[in-house]
C-alpha cells in the first residue's frame, strides 16, 4: 500500500474513533470518551509521519501531491463537522449536568431549612429505659 493510501487510513481511522466518540458522550460514558481521545492523540504522530513519507514518496515518483492534498482536506473537512457536531453533543450534556446539579443544589437547601425548622423530637423509647 502507498504512503498517501496509509494516509487516508489512518484519517479513517480517526472518523472511527470520532463516531465511537460521539456514542460514548450520548451515552454519559465519560472513560470511553477518554479512551477515544487518547487514541485520537496517538494517530497525530501517525499522521505526521505518514504524511511526510507521502510526500517523500510522489517527490520520487513524481507523483501530484495536490490531488492528495485535496483528498485529505475533503477527509479533515469532514471530520471536522464531526468533531463538531460532538462538541455540541458534549456541550448539552454540560448543560443538562449543571441543570441538574443546580436543582440537586436547590433541594439541598430546602432540606436543611426543613431540619432547621423542625422540632426535635425524642424517641419515646428512650422514656422506657
Amino acid at each position: 500500500m502507498s504512503a498517501h493510501h496509509d494516509l487516508l487510513a489512518i484519517y479513517h481511522e480517526w472518523r472511527d474513533w470520532t463516531l465511537r466518540e460521539g456514542e460514548a458522550i450520548r451515552c454519559g460514558d465519560w472513560n470511553r470518551v477518554h479512551s477515544c481521545q487518547n487514541a485520537k492523540l496517538e494517530l497525530q504522530d501517525r499522521i505526521i509521519r505518514s504524511t511526510q513519507t507521502a510526500r517523500t514518496e510522489l517527490a520520487r515518483s513524481g507523483g501530484n501531491w495536490a490531488e492528495i492534498e485535496a483528498q485529505v482536506r475533503r477527509e479533515v473537512s469532514s471530520l471536522i463537522d464531526l468533531e463538531h457536531q460532538n462538541g455540541e453533543v458534549l456541550a448539552q450534556k454540560r448543560s443538562e449536568a449543571l441543570a441538574e446539579q443546580s436543582e440537586l443544589d436547590r433541594s439541598t437547601r430546602q432540606l436543611r431549612q426543613i431540619r432547621s425548622y423542625a422540632p426535635v423530637v425524642r424517641s419515646a423509647w428512650s422514656s422506657y429505659s
